[in-house]
């Protein structure tokens, strides 16, 4: 049925591709003339790009990818679709207005894409190779790192965002800064964070929580500031193809049970979603050690997209810390 809905669009993009290449000076061309010069970059699924060498029209069909242009400083004009919950409050007007050229990362809308006359398309590496290359009738097209082996290195897809756009220098300050925060508070709460474990969770679905090891995303951020992390959950995620497992409410007990300091998958209005309600309801949650003690907290994203959803993780951290501190 996907391949149906693209090849039945391909139509309406060639047209949309044919009115907007004719004509002559316009303000579109006017956006563009910036990217004229073209340099050549390896993509995450190794393909050899010619990409604008200073793109001015940025699409991204996956979040993960919209946040680093965003941090990045890039021109975005289309993007994944996008839950303002997930966004800083003071984004939120200014995201929410790009176009959703994408309902979910799978099927793009070749033609609202064509529509926003974009001259880069970032694709996570999720995308059949069909897709693709109808894509790439559109604009160049950039894939980057969203699911397998390397998921869990989310600074990794940023540099691959960066080198996309030619903005190498940008993501250098961003991880500066980043580092010499992460440093600065293992310094400061090093009398707090020493001999602690950490857990992370998650809740998606019904009577389900999703557990963490330490070789995903959160952790990249929690380790380096000195915590260990919890050897019952690591158990429970060894084997998997990704640091990651689906687990029962009922063995809550059995997976963080060990953990000090229990962080939450939260939004950036520090609220959990449903879900985790849910289990936070339950006898078995309440009696872990770490919620008797009051030390669970909402810990931002589980799924980092750059480094301002990683930022928002030290905030909570942060916080966490100083409650710790303060009892």
């Amino acid at each position: 049925m996907k391949s149906r809905l693209l090849t039945l669009a391909a139509g309406a993009v060639a047209a949309t591709i044919a009115l907007t290449g004719c004509g002559g000076s316009s303000e579109a061309d006017d956006e563009t003339g910036a990217s004229a010069e073209t340099r050549t970059v390896t993509d995450a699924s190794g393909e050899e790009v010619e990409v604008p060498a200073d793109p001015q029209r940025v699409v991204t069909l996956h979040y993960a990818a919209t946040q680093s242009v965003l941090d990045l400083g890039a021109p975005l004009v289309g993007q994944g679709v996008v839950e303002e919950d997930i966004l800083p409050e003071d984004e939120v007007e200014e995201v929410m207005a790009i176009p959703i050229v994408a309902t979910d990362s799978s099927e793009p809308d070749l033609e609202q894409i064509a529509g926003v006359e974009p001259d880069l398309v970032l694709a996570p590496n999720t995308l059949e190779e069909e897709v693709l290359d109808q894509l790439r009738d559109v604009a160049p097209v950039y894939v980057f790192t969203l699911r397998g082996g390397d998921r869990a290195n989310w600074t990794q897809r940023v540099d691959e965002v960066a080198d996309a756009l030619g903005r190498e220098e940008e993501k250098e300050e961003l991880a500066t800064e980043f580092e010499a925060r992460q440093s600065e508070l293992a310094a400061e709460y090093a009398d707090v964070i020493e001999g602690k474990s950490v857990g992370v969770i998650g809740a998606f679905e019904e009577n389900n929580f999703y557990a963490w090891g330490e070789d995903n995303m959160t952790a990249t951020i929690l380790l380096p500031l000195g915590f260990t992390w919890s050897a019952q959950e690591n158990a429970v995620v060894e084997g998997e193809e990704e640091p990651e497992a689906t687990v029962s409410f009922e063995k809550i007990g059995s997976t963080v049970g060990d953990a000090d300091i229990l962080f939450l998958d939260s939004d950036f209005r520090e609220q959990v979603n449903p879900f985790m309600e849910g289990l936070q309801k339950t006898t078995l949650y309440q009696d872990l050690p770490a919620v008797k003690a009051g030390h669970d907290y909402p810990g931002g994203k589980n799924t980092v997209a750059g480094y301002t959803d990683a930022n928002y993780v030290l905030d909570r951290v942060e916080d966490a810390l100083q409650d710790i501190q303060g009892s």
